[in-house]
């Protein structure tokens, strides 16, 4: 049911980014190496090819956008931005908010179709624990994106596309970025690893890509691995306790999330280290007031994932119902920022 070919298709986007590949090495200061840019084998879905009943034309579109969270600003710009493209191409969305509650979002997907939505657009809170909310829109011949976390599903058979930031690339260059610094001053570079909500594809992943490097260059000890659940005060709250401990041991706080970055950085202030003399801080996201921190040097390096890529999924959407080909996998382009590219590529924060 399923085709191959042998090219990527390339989507429009409303920016310009850096590319990126599958976790795989690319230079720091945000340039990307031969081997990231090739082309691998493709996997690529029709509307003709499933099950799935899409609209019979751009005008009927109506669009259940199934959001996991608002705790943080990426996802209040994620949902904004959803509202805004559909606002400005005329398509009808609606918009649910899970609150992080895995049972609530199964009820807000059903919620969705029961109101007569006919593309599904997700954001998983759990990767497992989406299934039963996919084999609800299967049941109903409606078809799933993907967006911004993963499932462990089949792309193809129960949902149509994903569409995201690389996860593994953005961790492997974080890493990659902490390694062309320390590699030639410390023997060990401590690392604290400060996580996102335990569950997400987006933490596994993140998580993965740093290791990748560490494992790479078997010059790495993390001594400490906590979750502060994206948010800023935990974060703070976490990085505080490791300092009371092993604060004069810590040379690297690598945080999931640029929220979680900015909270390292309170305690690390705090505590009376110097950011990027004492104590690296490395965050993801690229949030404005992120790297304003790095230009300030309270933040090391933030290595951007936009949530801005709603145009991305619409097209996505209008090519399925023209019968194009699309492929089962989309990735969203993201780039490393320190000091010096800072001024590059503060446009791409939000």
């Amino acid at each position: 049911m399923k085709k191959l070919i042998t090219s990527i298709v390339a989507m429009t986007m409303a920016i310009s980014l850096v590319a990126c590949g599958a976790g795989q090495p690319a230079e720091t200061e945000a340039q990307v190496s031969e081997e990231v840019a090739a082309e691998p084998v493709e996997e690529t879905v029709s509307a003709e090819d499933t099950t799935w009943t899409w609209p019979a034309s751009n005008e009927e579109i109506y669009v259940g956008f199934s959001q996991a969270d608002l705790a943080s600003t990426w996802r209040t710009v994620e949902s904004d931005h959803m509202q805004q493209i559909a606002d400005e191409r005329g398509y009808k969305i609606s918009i649910t908010n899970a609150e992080g509650d895995t049972e609530q979002q199964i009820s807000d997907v059903e919620s969705l179709i029961a109101q007569g939505c006919n593309v599904m657009v997700i954001v998983p809170i759990d990767a497992d624990a989406i299934q039963p909310a996919l084999d609800a829109c299967s049941d109903k011949g409606i078809p799933v994106i993907i967006k911004a976390r993963g499932a462990n599903a089949e792309a193809g058979v129960d949902y149509a596309t994903a569409i995201m930031s690389d996860f593994v690339w953005q961790g492997y260059n974080a890493g990659l970025w902490i390694e062309t610094q320390l590699k030639d001053e410390k023997d060990v570079i401590n690392v604290v690893e400060i996580q996102g909500v335990i569950g997400g594809t987006d933490v596994r992943d993140r998580s993965q890509g740093f290791h990748n490097i560490a494992d790479e260059f078997g010059n790495m000890e993390f001594i400490a691995q906590q979750s502060a659940n994206w948010s800023r005060s935990e974060a703070q709250e976490v990085a505080q306790n490791i300092l009371q401990s092993q604060g004069d041991k810590v040379d690297v706080i690598y945080c999931h999330n640029d929220e979680m970055a900015l909270g390292a950085s309170l305690a690390v202030q705090a505590a009376g280290y110097e950011i990027n003399k004492d104590i690296y801080i490395v965050g993801i996201d690229g949030m404005k007031e992120a790297l304003d921190a790095v230009r300030n040097d309270t933040i090391s390096v933030s290595v951007t994932c936009t949530p801005k890529y709603a145009d991305t999924v619409f097209d996505t959407i209008e090519k399925y119902i023209a019968g194009e080909e699309v492929p089962t996998s989309i990735a969203v382009n993201d780039a490393v920022v320190d000091k010096t590219s800072v001024d590059e590529f503060y446009e791409l924060g939000f």
